[in-house]
């Protein structure tokens, strides 16, 4: 037999029944009683019945009423097996809690539970005295069992009964108390969160930097199979974890081309991925607790992509801040739109979605607290959010696209969006973000570098030029300076770490490309010489000042990463704890 965690059961029960009797007018719906029914058969696995059983039990009870009463009486009422599984919890109603007796009562086909629905009945009429009584049940979800057993015999009997009963939802009230998370659940949350995060890391990133570097073929759907497979069995990237402790929360969504969607609803469709825009969402559940991850990778992203998504970060940060204990939900949205209008954009407030997020937990998504504009719910240290901000339905301009690379797919792409989406959990002062992945433009970026050959005319000067070149490279061979030679072809610090295999031939080619710029480089040093009157082995070089001080250095550096540093074209390096720039 199943073991039920007694102290567990009692303690989220007098919760609910604590929040119930506390704001049973407003939340709750003036409700008297509680009625939450498990159906038969589910196929969502995220129906309020089916996250309240895991929440209560740790199990799903399919066919099975619980009755919870003002005087803080709990009527189970089930099959046998099930009733068993509860005798556990019998007799042990802790003391001071609002719950103060458990009854079950064992399915009956004698009489197709009817002496039981009576019972069941006037338990919740309580002592109303014929005055109307309202009860309370998830409304969603009433009378949508298809099989003929006991939660439908019960909501027929609710049904049939008269005028004085009123049904009332009581979804919102389930929501608030299970949305204020234990350190239990962070703790799940959070191993969730990481499951995700290296999933992204380690699966797809490695697998898009792949299909980039390599030129190959793939579909949105396929790339979306293969992360989803790594989510059901994390070992595939050596991670230990329990394999029935996991699953997927949706099939991942992949997504290129100028056809982008956010809804957690999206689909991967079966096109080609294109090179150009390429977004991805995936999630995690981790002893059926939540989480989410969003990202969009950018290559060879036109100034205008790149400024639209740095306002992007900027919005992500604008509402991460305005997460704080005390502040309503809405007030995310507002930072968000606000940022946009101090930074005059306003025209992209009618770019973002509808809502910026949602409370993430056994619930994928409660409907009941979005970050949309309207929500007044407060929010409390304890929450936790899937924030996930985006553009869609951008248009890139015409000069946009003349700019990119010739053979770059961006040339080809009329509209795009772009998405940020990371778990929140929110803190007595302030937000914590779980999902560690980078996030900043030098993060995300990739550069499909061009190999094409020299111009086939060139002057006489620059062809002494380039023999004087070559001459100093060679000494340079001869007599190495330490220089650093990249063997990657894309610039992407978050992933900078993972090791990669098979690239033999990739860095030869990376190898031929660096000895090319470098020739370039050294013949404009050479008749730089030739003007000034140097000889030729008395300028190899010359001296590069990325940074006039330590202050200037970039302001998201920290004493123990490494950072690309694209603007300045240096890699920063933390050498016994503090920051060392390279120039590349």
């Amino acid at each position: 037999m199943a073991e039920l965690n007694v102290e567990k059961f009692y303690e989220r029960l007098n919760k609910i029944h604590a929040h119930f009797l506390k704001h049973r007018e407003q939340i709750w719906n003036g409700a008297n009683c509680i009625t939450l029914n498990r159906a038969s058969s589910s196929d969502d696995d995220y129906r309020k019945s089916n996250v309240l059983h895991l929440y209560l039990f740790g199990y799903e009870l399919p066919d099975t009423v619980l009755l919870l009463t003002k005087d803080g009486k709990c009527t189970v009422l089930g099959t046998k097996k099930k009733c068993e599984f509860l005798e556990q919890a019998m007799g042990k109603e802790p003391k001071g809690g609002s719950v103060n007796k458990l009854e079950l009562l064992v399915k009956s086909k004698a009489d197709n539970n009817a002496n039981n629905f009576e019972t069941l009945l006037k338990l919740a009429r309580g002592e109303s005295n014929g005055e109307a009584v309202k009860i309370g049940l998830i409304k969603k979800e009433f009378k949508t069992d298809p099989k003929d057993g006991v939660v439908m015999g019960w909501e027929k009997k609710i049904e049939e009964a008269d005028s004085n009963l009123e049904v009332v939802d009581c979804t919102h009230g389930l929501s608030m108390v299970m949305a204020v998370k234990e350190k239990y659940e962070l703790d799940l949350i959070k191993k969730s969160s990481v499951l995700s995060n290296k999933v992204l890391k380690h699966s797809f990133i490695k697998d898009i930097e792949d299909v980039i570097e390599n030129n190959k073929t793939t579909t949105h759907e396929a790339i979306a199979e293969q992360i989803n497979d790594v989510i059901e069995d994390p070992s595939k990237i050596n991670l230990k974890v329990p394999q029935d402790l996991v699953q997927s929360c949706y099939f991942p969504i992949i997504q290129s081309g100028g056809d982008y969607d956010f809804k957690v609803s999206a689909t991967s469709n079966s096109e080609n991925v294109k090179f150009d825009i390429i977004t991805v969402m995936l999630g995690s559940r981790y002893s059926n607790y939540c989480s989410n991850i969003g990202r969009t990778l950018l290559i060879d992203p036109p100034k205008q992509v790149q400024q639209m998504y740095d306002t992007l970060l900027g919005v992500h940060d604008a509402a991460l801040k305005a997460m704080v204990p005390g502040k309503p939900l809405k007030a995310v949205y507002a930072a968000a739109v606000k940022y946009l209008t101090d930074e005059g954009k306003d025209n992209l407030v009618s770019s973002l979605p509808k809502s910026l997020g949602f409370s993430v937990g056994l619930d994928f998504r409660d409907g009941n607290l979005l970050l949309n504009s309207k929500s007044t719910v407060p929010i409390k240290a304890g929450m936790v959010f899937n924030l996930a901000v985006s553009f869609s339905g951008l248009t890139l301009s015409g000069s946009a696209r003349a700019s990119a690379n010739d053979e770059s797919a961006v040339k080809n792409l009329s509209q795009y969006g772009l998405v940020i989406a990371d778990m929140i959990a929110v803190t007595d002062k302030n937000a914590d973000i779980m999902t560690k992945f980078g996030r900043d433009r030098g993060d995300i970026s990739y550069s499909m570098l061009d190999e094409s050959g020299d111009d086939d005319e060139e002057s006489d000067e620059d062809d002494a030029d380039r023999k004087l070149a070559k001459k100093i490279a060679k000494q340079e061979a001869d007599e190495p300076s330490g220089g650093r030679k990249s063997s990657r072809l894309a610039a992407n610090a978050a992933s900078g770490a993972v090791d990669v295999e098979g690239v033999a031939e990739r860095e030869r080619k990376q190898i031929e490309l660096m000895a090319r710029k470098n020739e370039e480089r050294l013949r404009e040093l050479a008749r730089s010489s030739r003007k000034k009157g140097g000889d030729e082995k008395s300028k190899k070089g010359e001296e590069i000042e990325a940074y006039k001080s330590t202050k200037t250095l970039p302001d998201n550096v920290l004493p123990n990463q490494v950072k690309v540093d694209m603007a300045n074209q240096c890699v920063i390096l933390p050498i016994c704890g503090n920051p060392v720039p390279f120039h590349i």
